[in-house]
C-alpha cells in the first residue's frame, strides 16, 4: 500500500508543521508528500489509492476541495472555519465536498465547533480531539528553571521579565513562507523536534497559540494561554477547559509572580490521556 503525508508547503505559522509532524509517527512508510493546499491536483505515479491522514484546518485554497479521488483518508482531527476571508465556511461540507466526507464514515473533528457544523450537514462526526495531543515526551529532557513566552505582547513579556529570576525564553510560531517553501522537509521536522523540546523542558509556558498550548499539555508542562475577552471560539473553544488561561487585561492586573513560582498543572489531564489514547486506537487500526 501506497502512503501520502499531508502537510502546507508554503505555510507561514509552524504549527501546521507540529500536526504534520504528529501524523508522521503513524504511517510505515512514506511515498508521497502532498500539499494540503492543492489536494485535489494530486495524480500518484500509478492510477492506485494512497492512504493519508488527513487532519488540521481545511482549506485555504477553495478550488483544492474536495481532495483527488486518489486519495484514501483517514479523517481526523478536522477542523472547518465558518468565518475567514479566504474561506467559504459550510460550503466546504455541502455537495461534493460534503459527499468526499460521507463517503469515508464518522469524520473526526478536532474542535465541538466543527463537530457541531458537521451534523448540521449531514455528516456523522465525532469529537476527535488535535493530532499534536497524540505526542510523545522526548526521552533525556531535564526541567529547566525556564519560562518560555511564545508570541506574547511586548507589556506581557515585560511583566513577566520583571516578576520571576527564571531564564525567559521568548519565542514565535510565525515563519517566514518563502523560506519555508524552500527548505528541505527533513530541516522543517527538525525545527519541529526543536521547539518541542523547549516546550518540554520548560518550567512554564505562557502563550496565545493553541499549537503551543496543546502539544505542552501532552508533554507536562504547564502552560497559561492568554486571549482576548473575545476569543476565537472555534479554535481555541473546546480546549479551555484544559489549561490555566487569562483574559490578557486580567492576567496583567493579577500577582504575576505567584502565577509564575507556582504555575498550575493543566486541567483535565484524564480527559486529556483519554482524548490521546483514543486517537491513537483510530489511527493504528
Amino acid at each position: 500500500m501506497k502512503y501520502g503525508l499531508m502537510y502546507y508547503k508554503s505555510t507561514d505559522n509552524i504549527g501546521d508543521d507540529i500536526q504534520t509532524y504528529a501524523a508522521i509517527k503513524f504511517l510505515p512508510h512514506i511515498d508521497y508528500y502532498i500539499d494540503r493546499e492543492i489536494l485535489s491536483c494530486f495524480v500518484p505515479d500509478k492510477k492506485e489509492y494512497v492512504s493519508m491522514i488527513m487532519n488540521g484546518w481545511f482549506i485555504h485554497n477553495k478550488l483544492a476541495w474536495p481532495p483527488s479521488p486518489y486519495i484514501n483518508p483517514l479523517l481526523i482531527s478536522m477542523h472547518f472555519k465558518s468565518i475567514e476571508k479566504n474561506d467559504v465556511g459550510d460550503m466546504y461540507l455541502r455537495g461534493l465536498g460534503g459527499d468526499f466526507l460521507k463517503k469515508y464514515g464518522q469524520v473526526g473533528a478536532r474542535d465541538f465547533e466543527t463537530m457541531k457544523r458537521l451534523e448540521k450537514n449531514g455528516i456523522n462526526a465525532y469529537f476527535s480531539g488535535c493530532m499534536t495531543l497524540t505526542l510523545e515526551k522526548f526521552p533525556n529532557i531535564k526541567k529547566k528553571k525556564k519560562i518560555c513566552l511564545v508570541d506574547v505582547s511586548n507589556e506581557v513579556i515585560e511583566e513577566i521579565k520583571a516578576n520571576t529570576d527564571c531564564e525567559i525564553e521568548i519565542l514565535t510560531h510565525l515563519l517566514d513562507s518563502k523560506v519555508t517553501e524552500k527548505k528541505l522537509f527533513i530541516e522543517r521536522m527538525k525545527d519541529v523536534e526543536n521547539i518541542l523540546k523547549k516546550y518540554q523542558e520548560a518550567k512554564l509556558v505562557i502563550t496565545t497559540r493553541l499549537h503551543v498550548a496543546l502539544p505542552c499539555a501532552t508533554l507536562g508542562t504547564p502552560v497559561v494561554v492568554l486571549h482576548k475577552e473575545i476569543f476565537d471560539e472555534d479554535r481555541l473553544g473546546t480546549f479551555f477547559t484544559f489549561f490555566t488561561n487569562y483574559v490578557e487585561e486580567d492576567f496583567l492586573k493579577m500577582d504575576i509572580k505567584q502565577i509564575l513560582d507556582q504555575p498550575k498543572k493543566n486541567l483535565q489531564m484524564g480527559e486529556i490521556r483519554e482524548i490521546k489514547d483514543s486517537s491513537i486506537k483510530d489511527l493504528k487500526s
